[in-house]
């Protein structure tokens, strides 16, 4: 029978030997063998562990020893340091831990500490006045991680394993320093200051780091030639993961425009990544036009090149209908980790035409405002996706060539402004798209700019710019997700608060959304077209800062007469979303071409109540099952915001389209998510001058056609405009306080002046 004494530290050589399996560097099998017959032998406990430690000790690249206040001090193991360029090797860790400190096993290379560090979003290139830190990349080769369980059992020695990533080949000499947090508050258990909670100086790193020369066997320069499937080149999003999940290049070794909080990176046909030998699994798609691309890629040493055909599904441009994305950003949230940060026009198209876009508005705002501002033209560019400082992605062993694409022309930036972290925000983040100067007369910082937003409109729209509210649906919920309804909300957030008073006035052309509850960004929408204003409604994706994915995870789609570019493209795309058919959503839905009667107008005038025929045509795509359930979690979670995948009923390909008139679904189609375009047609009847769209709730909207009959104009809801006159009241009692005590008199008069024009249509509604 074993002695239970030294029975936990076969147990934690057990565990870490089958970890370094998992990760795909076990342990040859003799040794595994060995290893077993061991555990179960009748010797003595001394010979038991003195063989173990025996056996073992070959494979131990980093021996460390915790004394009692903490302090890991490492030194260089048995295991010869070989790693691989570009690629994970994995080692055995001896712990000696004589005082059984409870802690959490961390580890960091040595000497470099903190300048690549995805978790801490210092993975970002520094601007022209920085370049100093250039020689501190190019030696922060280096990159380590302790496997799960990370926490010391209590045991006086046992086993973990370390992970160790190398961005360089060659022989190359480096540190990895080991340290014990406290487990549950996370500090640092050493005697040292501590530069941050966990974590110690890079001075106490040094001191107690295991040097190495490490042996880095060098990876391979991979052509990707990625082609849409009638062989144009093109620009998409590439994930590479090993067989242990892990992508390539390393999120913690990456600088823009591979940024650290995707999985995937964007490349363009005949651009490279650098892998080491093994077996891949690589995924291509571009944006949600497109099915995901999954194949297998052995490389080895007579690799070159890995083919990749892209799998698309619709083509809303071959009806005439093109994509933009409202709301971008290049700084600011998950960009920078310093707030003069911020990524490039050559990085950011880059993103937009890896996602098929169209347009992106990159919006600047209060975070990086004054660095990104430099940025702004006036006009569309489309510039080449060049790397933003070449020096630093040389230094990070970035040293491919971008390359140019046939669909490169098809997408292009228009860099405007957010009203975000102004002193109007708490009245609700602006989107001013199309502006001749972004600048608000007599004002040199942003704190100057007005303190309620109808000021800030009035500006835009002097220069013809598209103006309008964000994300739309934050601090609007209330609580159900009937729609329309009645329920007045607390205004408490920053969604299309003040646009209740804007619209009225003039001032608000429409709102963003696509990532809340339908009930917390329609309902504001719904009553408005009720009460006869034609207010838009848009998709947005407000990367990175609601969403990380990338741009177009919420999207519009205009109808142009030809593709949007030049100089003028989004004043092209904004005049299309005034007078032309437009939808949004997620894109894995589209409705092109809906009429009433075959009219696509619109603006329809009917000679007399009676019925309509309603048309479309309509295209979806679902996977044929859900997806299987996140490691976990015993059921399927559908994505947070819009996504088809919470449309899908049941475990079906089905979905349901609606057709809805003044906010009433009159009528509903089961549709199979199949990717086929279906004509579709309902019969309604129209009684009263009204609005008319179709939707897939969470997937996609239509703006509205206009119905007027008998030249009466649309009032189709007493109760709409009775909300919506409340809902002034409501604001005002949340958000005057914030506005400046000598422009409060003239907010005051305006939501005064709102408030009259809801009572005037609510007495000319002609129903409740």
């Amino acid at each position: 029978m074993s002695d239970p004494a030294v029975q936990p530290l076969f147990a934690s050589a057990v565990r870490a030997v089958r970890k370094l399996q998992d990760l795909g560097d076990p342990l040859p099998a003799d040794v595994v063998t060995q290893l077993s017959k061991l555990e179960s032998s009748s010797l003595s406990e001394a010979e038991r562990r003195s063989q173990l430690e025996t056996l073992l000790r070959p494979y131990v690249l980093v021996d460390v020893s915790i004394d009692e206040q903490g302090i890991a001090v490492c030194a260089p193991g048995a295991a010869p340091p070989r790693l691989v360029q570009h690629g994970w090797r994995s080692f055995l860790v001896r712990v000696a831990n004589p005082h059984r400190i409870a802690a959490t096993l961390s580890a960091s290379p040595g000497g470099v500490y903190g300048v690549i560090d995805y978790q801490s979003h210092s993975a970002r290139i520094a601007l022209h006045d920085t370049l100093t830190v250039v020689p501190r990349i190019k030696d922060a080769w280096l990159d380590a991680a302790i496997a799960a369980p990370k926490e010391l059992s209590g045991l006086e020695v046992e086993y973990k394993v370390i992970s160790l990533y190398s961005r360089e080949g060659g022989v190359q000499s480096g540190g990895v320093s080991l340290f014990a947090a406290d487990e549950h508050n996370h500090h640092s258990l050493s005697r040292s200051p501590l530069g941050f909670a966990g974590f110690r100086t890079n001075f106490e790193l040094r001191e107690y780091a295991a040097s190495f020369d490490f042996d880095c066997a060098p990876a391979r320069d991979i052509q990707l030639d990625i082609r849409e499937p009638d062989g144009r080149s093109c620009m998409a999003a590439i994930t590479v993961r090993d067989a242990q999940g892990r992508s390539y290049p390393s999120k913690a070794m990456r600088l823009a425009p591979d940024m650290f909080f995707h999985e995937h990176v964007y490349r363009a046909t005949g651009e490279m990544i650098r892998l080491p030998e093994g077996r891949y699994e690589v995924s291509a798609i571009r944006g949600p036009e497109y099915r995901q691309v999954l194949l297998e890629a052995d490389v080895d040493a007579g690799t070159e090149t890995v083919p990749i055909t892209l799998d698309r599904w619709v083509d809303p441009a071959g009806h005439g209908y093109y994509s933009g994305d409202p709301h971008i950003h290049a700084g600011g949230c998950s960009h920078y980790n310093v707030p003069s940060e911020g990524v490039t026009p050559e990085t950011m198209i880059r993103h937009v035409r890896g996602e098929g876009l169209w347009l992106g508005s990159v919006l600047t705002w209060a975070p990086c405002y004054y660095h990104q501002k430099q940025f702004f033209s006036g006009e569309s560019i489309s510039p080449p996706a060049e790397l933003e400082y070449p020096a630093m992605q040389a230094a990070q062993g970035m040293t491919w060539t971008p390359q140019p694409t046939d669909r490169d022309a098809e997408s292009a930036l228009r860099y405007d402004v957010e009203v975000s972290g102004f002193p109007s925000s708490h009245s609700g983040h602006l989107i001013l798209l199309g502006l001749t100067d972004q600048d608000y007369p007599g004002t040199s910082l942003i704190e100057d700019w007005p303190s309620w937003n109808l000021p800030v409109l009035r500006w835009a729209k002097e220069q013809n710019a598209l103006v309008g509210y964000a994300h739309c649906g934050v601090g609007l919920s209330v609580g159900t997700e009937e729609l329309p309804n009645y329920i007045v909300p607390s205004f408490q957030g920053i969604g299309s608060n003040e646009i209740i008073v804007d619209v009225p006035l003039g001032a608000a052309d429409f709102q963003c959304g696509g990532q809340f509850a339908p009930a917390a960004e329609l309902n504001i929408w719904y009553h408005l077209l009720s009460v006869g204003y034609r207010t838009l409604m848009l998709g947005e994706t407000d990367y990175p800062c609601m969403y990380d994915e990338g741009p177009g995870v919420g999207r519009t789609y205009v109808r142009l007469a030809e593709p949007p570019a030049g100089p003028q493209a989004i004043e092209a795309w904004i005049t299309g979303l005034r007078e032309s058919a437009s939808y949004f959503g997620d894109g894995r839905s589209h409705v092109f071409d809906l009429a009433v009667d075959g009219d696509v107008s619109r603006e329809q005038s009917l000679d007399a109540p009676g019925p309509a025929r309603v048309s479309a045509t309509v295209a979806a795509w679902l996977p044929e099952q859900p997806p299987p359930p996140p490691a976990g979690r015993p059921v399927y979670s559908a994505p947070v915001g819009w996504h088809l995948e919470r449309s899908r009923i049941g475990e079906s390909r089905t979905v349901v389209l609606e057709v809805v008139l003044n906010g009433v679904v009159v009528g509903s189609q089961e549709l199979v998510a199949d990717g086929t375009e279906q004509e579709v047609a309902f019969d309604v009847t129209v009684e009263r001058s009204s609005w008319l769209a179709l939707r897939i709730l969470r997937s996609v909207h239509t703006q509205p056609i206009f119905l007027e009959v008998d030249g009466r104009p649309i009032r189709a809801s007493r109760r709409s405009a009775q909300w919506l006159h409340d809902s002034v009241d409501q604001l005002w009692k949340v958000k005057s306080g914030f506005i400046r005590e000598s422009e409060r008199d003239a907010a005051r008069q305006a939501y005064d002046e709102a408030q009259a024009s809801y009572l005037s249509r609510r007495e000319e509604c002609e129903a409740d």
